[in-house]
């Protein structure tokens, strides 16, 4: 039986249907699920940017709340009161004299710090830094070391036992990896000063006389004892204030004056120098204006000039500025050591002397015989201590400010601590020890510390590879730079102290900053240049004394305004947008109260504010006024403002104040006469019945307050922790005020 053709076209056509309308509800469900998907990414998208935008907004717009309660100064004692036990001085005494193995070592290592360096020595990872930066230096220590006992007026070899000796005693003592102590321009140039001026008295101790004429090595005997003298009371002076433990006295040297005073050194330096590449013997001038005289006395003997020297002078200036500036600056990032020209143009300039016979030929002077070997440690002379004692404290205190100073500037850069008082221990150390092998006066040298400073130094054990180059030169090297010229070193001396002359171009960078600074430096550099290094110390000291006292007298107080958008004290300009306190004046006082200050502080308070005095006096005027003329043509308004026959006067007296808040958190310290001050400023706001508040009183002078008697008269409550809580309290008094007169 076949089946009806037409029955079976419609049940094939009803499930093609059937599945037609599945797929396109799963099409459908699809669809929507896809829809679905990108409206929700749509919406997690919107709220990450506006959390992101609220995240930005809460990153420039910060707010704070505080809650707490109103505190006065006493109040807030007795709730923050210190908890602390304290101990009696006998208990203190006690506990410090108590010793044990622990404390022994940490004594023990506190004065030797080298026991702690190698204890904790890396080898592996120290080694490299500190042999690679000793040598470095000691190709450079080298021909500063006889160049600068030129300098000082005493043989080469000295320098290089100034070089030598110090730094093996810093080896011990020091505390900085990256002080290179030693020889140093502007000790050595002191140290001439000094010694010229002893050699000059034992000379003219022959005038009188008929002895015959003391000879150079007899000269040289007194130049080299007075040295060694001076050597051990810059020394003396160094432990002493290190075993004090005062250190902090650098604070007291201004930068201005310390680059002032460098910079005029440097100036003295290379005139001294300068002298020697010209090849001209001028006199030796002390006293004021000697650098004056030099340059007068090198110029009318200028057809003296030896051009050889000079032609050597400035062929060595040019090859160590181009080496220095163009390769080692340049590329010190680059070169694992800087390039030892110093030493090169030593080596070369020793060879072509000696095979040229610059002495014998050009008559070009030379260094000279240098003794092997060291020299049997002797007693210094201190017969004549009393001439140049104060020249070795000014030694001591520019050695102190000049190596404390960059080993500080170094432990910044590396993070690694300096003991002050121990730094001042191990530079009187250095210059004790070295004073009885006939050194001078030594102190850091700025661009050698910062070679090993720049090479990885890493303890001050980097000495030892310095120490044993410098000692083969003492013993053997030495002898052989004897026809090294004159003019060579004159020349690494000069490029040596460029940077410190250069530092004039600071100078607008100065002024821009600050003007007292500036004064500081020119007057400093000024007197230095023109008078003597001696009077410009004075002259600095002076005036850095004078303006500071200065900048306190021009210290100007001002009003200080609450903000109308938020809870911030400001500067009080022309009252807009300032929160409107009514009878409420706030004063800030900007220096500290003392017998220089009080007085104009007194005074600007009376100018800024109300003069009661004045005040007073108006108003018994405009009362007698009111008294003499009819009634009917006086009109008295609240602000005792008085018309005369219908004319104003031109007294308008503010009677609207209330209370006067003085904000006392810049001043840290009061004297009596402050105390005086601040009595009669409380006593003259009284008669014009003004009440007179405290705020941010600092713990020494509310101390100092109240050991002076000063709150016998006046109430502790009146003294609050800020302006907030002053301001809170007077607000709520003047409130009630109001509400009881309504009443």
């Amino acid at each position: 039986m076949r089946p009806n053709t037409s029955l079976w076209q419609d049940l094939r056509h009803l499930c093609v249907l059937n599945a037609s309308v599945r797929v396109l509800n799963i099409a459908k469900s699809i669809a929507l699920l896809q829809f679905g998907i990108l409206w929700m990414n749509l919406k997690e998208k919107e709220r990450l940017v506006s959390s992101v935008d609220e995240h930005m907004e809460g990153e420039t717009k910060k707010t704070i709340t505080l809650k707490r309660q109103v505190y006065t100064l006493e109040t807030f004692a007795e709730t923050y009161k210190d908890e602390g036990t304290k101990s009696s001085v006998f208990d203190s005494i006690k506990k410090s004299m108590q010793c044990s193995k622990k404390k022994a070592g940490k004594i023990l290592g506190s004065y030797l710090p080298v026991v702690e360096f190698i204890r904790n020595y890396k080898l592996k990872q120290y080694i490299l830094g500190d042999v690679l930066s000793g040598l470095t230096v000691s190709f450079m220590q080298l021909p500063q070391a006889m160049g600068f006992g030129i300098l000082a007026s005493l043989r080469p070899i000295h320098g290089l036992y100034t070089t030598f000796f110090p730094m093996l005693v810093y080896l011990l003592f020091g505390t900085s990896p990256y002080i290179s102590f030693g020889t140093n321009a502007l000790m050595a140039l002191l140290t001439q000063t000094v010694v010229e001026r002893e050699a000059d008295s034992f000379i003219a101790s022959f005038a009188n006389t008929n002895a015959s004429k003391p000879t150079e090595d007899e000269i040289m005997d007194v130049k080299i004892g007075a040295s060694m003298a001076c050597c051990v009371l810059v020394g003396i002076f160094l432990a002493g204030m290190g075993l004090l433990k005062l250190g902090i006295i650098t604070t007291y040297l201004s930068v201005s004056f310390v680059g002032g005073f460098t910079t005029a050194a440097a100036v003295h330096i290379a005139t001294s120098q300068i002298v020697k590449i010209f090849g001209i013997k001028v006199k030796n001038f002390a006293g004021a204006g000697k650098l004056i005289l030099t340059y007068t006395d090198l110029f009318s003997k200028i057809t003296q000039i030896k051009f050889v020297e000079v032609i050597i002078g400035v062929i060595c200036i040019i090859v160590l500025l181009l080496v220095k500036i163009c390769i080692n600056e340049r590329y010190n990032k680059k070169l694992r050591m800087p390039v030892p020209i110093d030493l090169i143009v030593v080596v070369i300039g020793t060879i072509i002397s000696h095979f040229a016979k610059f002495e014998d030929v050009f008559d070009v002077k030379i260094v000279g015989e240098i003794p092997s070997g060291f020299t049997t440690p002797a007693l210094p002379n201190f017969d004549n201590v009393g001439s140049f004692v104060s020249d070795a404290f000014v030694m001591a205190i520019l050695s102190l400010a000049m190596s404390i100073s960059m080993a500080k500037i170094c432990s910044d850069k590396h993070g690694l601590p300096v003991d002050d008082n121990q730094e001042l221990i191990a530079y009187g150390a250095c210059n004790i020890v070295s004073g009885f092998f006939y050194c001078f006066p030594s102190a850091t040298a700025p661009p050698r510390t910062m070679i090993l400073s720049s090479l990885g130094a890493r303890t001050t054990l980097n000495a030892i590879a310095t120490s044993v180059f410098l000692l083969l030169v003492i013993l053997v090297i030495g002898q052989l730079f004897v026809s090294l010229p004159l003019s060579v070193l004159a020349a690494m001396i000069i490029v040596s102290i460029k940077d410190l002359l250069l530092q004039y171009r600071n100078l607008p960078k100065i002024w821009k900053v600050n003007k007292y600074d500036f004064i500081i430096w020119v007057v400093t550099n000024s007197v230095c240049i023109l008078v003597d290094l001696h009077y410009g110390i004075i002259a600095g000291v002076g005036i850095s004394i004078f303006l500071t006292v200065v900048n306190d007298q021009l210290s100007t107080g001002h009003l200080i305004g609450l903000s109308q958008a938020e809870d911030i004290a400001v500067r009080y300009t022309d009252g807009k947008n300032m929160r409107d306190i009514n009878g409420v004046k706030i004063f800030k006082i900007p220096t500290n109260l003392y017998f220089a200050t009080a007085e104009r502080m007194k005074n600007q308070i009376f100018r800024t504010i109300m003069n009661p005095k004045k005040y007073l006096k108006k108003t018994q005027k405009l009362e007698t006024m009111a008294k003499i003329v009819d009634e009917e043509t006086v009109v008295v308004k609240n602000n005792i403002s008085t018309e005369v026959n219908g004319k104003p006067t031109s007294a308008t007296l503010d009677v609207n104040l209330k209370s006067l808040v003085l904000d006392c958190s810049m001043v840290n310290y009061v004297d009596m006469a402050g105390i005086t001050a601040l009595q009669q400023v409380i006593k003259e706001y009284k008669t014009v019945q003004v009440d007179v508040y405290f705020v941010a009183i600092t713990d020494n002078v509310f101390a100092t307050l109240d050991a002076g008697e000063f709150f016998k008269t006046f109430p502790k409550n009146s003294v609050f922790v800020d302006v907030f809580d002053a301001v809170s309290v007077l607000s709520s008094q003047a409130v009630n005020s109001t509400s009881s007169s309504k009443l």
